[in-house]
């Protein structure tokens, strides 16, 4: 008998990315933000769990063929016309300047809380197992 310890999957969750001419961010430029400003496109579709195959690991493979091959077409398409899908328009995202910088802040401040808090905790062990009756 199989028990199910985690939620059955309710919803598969295919993500298609379009950069300009077709090349991704690196790492690096996504980092250091050295890219020149540019739209990358991105479209979802979500499929029941119930519509894909799990069960059969070869009806699975012939599943996963046939969105990627939906993807590669679809991809095709934006590059040549700028649309995903034949009209159908999307909505532009942009974020402002104050709020990549207060990212950034947060996840910097966040970064030097933890390393204080880290060193301390370190440096407090170290100092009791390699002077565990000092009176400092």
């Amino acid at each position: 008998m199989k028990t199910n310890t985690r939620p059955p999957i309710k919803y598969v969750l295919d993500v298609t990315i379009a950069y300009p001419n077709g090349i991704p961010l690196s790492l690096a430029t996504f980092g250091l933000g050295t890219r020149e400003k540019c739209d990358i496109a991105v479209n979802y579709k979500i499929y029941d769990a119930d519509e894909v195959p799990f069960e059969d690991e070869e009806k699975l493979r012939d599943w996963m063929y046939e969105v990627y091959k939906e993807k590669d077409e679809m991809l095709a398409r934006y590059y040549a016309t700028g649309e995903f899908n034949p009209g159908e328009k999307g909505t532009r995202i942009a974020f402002s300047w104050a709020k990549i910088i207060g990212m950034y802040g947060f996840w910097f401040g966040s970064f030097y809380a933890q390393y204080n808090v880290y060193s301390y905790v370190i440096s407090a062990v170290v100092k009791f197992l390699l002077f565990p009756f000092s009176s400092s």
